[in-house]
């Protein structure tokens, strides 16, 4: 870890923090009764490096999931810390609801350029799986019903709770097929 690392422990109140996390954060997947317990000291990560991390009171540990498989690279890697910067310096974050950008269209670009030519013609980013799993069964049904394919159709669809609520599923006890579109 950097040297100013040491410096930076000084600066967290752990207690205050753990306090405050249990006050006002919903963990993902966490039982909110066990973490709110008195007796549980979660964890206050404060720094990454590598796989190492440090948490408020100084402790290293080895980050052996890649934080929920989203960091393969590790933390603080210079390559992606110099690109994060250099897009900082442009634009934080834009829709891409009706809008595009010069970054996307290149990744789009060179991840189509790595397929056989009639395979892939399009990709659709997103940023967490259910979003993605979303898109890939709405993709597929597009596909299907171009196609004309009622053997390929998702009647089954309407059991994912909600999911689905913006688009065209309701949610139901029953199975049955999805509507005809117009």
């Amino acid at each position: 870890m950097s040297p100013h690392s040491k410096a930076m422990m000084t600066e967290w109140n752990t207690e205050e923090l753990i306090e405050a996390d249990k006050r006002f954060v919903w963990h993902p997947f966490t039982d909110m009764r066990e973490w709110c317990a008195r007796e549980h000291k979660p964890l206050v990560l404060v720094e990454g490096r590598g796989a190492l991390l440090r948490d408020s009171r100084g402790r290293e540990y080895i980050d052996g999931n890649s934080s929920i498989w989203t960091n393969i690279h590790g933390h603080n890697h210079p390559h992606i810390n110099a690109a994060i910067r250099r897009q900082l310096d442009q634009v934080a974050h834009t829709s891409f609801l009706g809008f595009t950008n010069p970054a996307a269209v290149e990744l789009a670009r060179a991840i189509v350029a790595l397929f056989p030519e009639s395979s892939l013609g399009r990709v659709f980013f997103s940023d967490d799986g259910s979003t993605g799993i979303e898109v890939a069964l709405r993709v597929a049904d597009q596909y299907w019903r171009l196609r004309r394919s009622e053997r390929h159709r998702f009647s089954k669809l309407d059991r994912l709770a909600g999911t689905f609520l913006p688009y065209k599923f309701r949610i139901s006890t029953r199975w049955r097929p999805l509507p005809q579109p117009r």
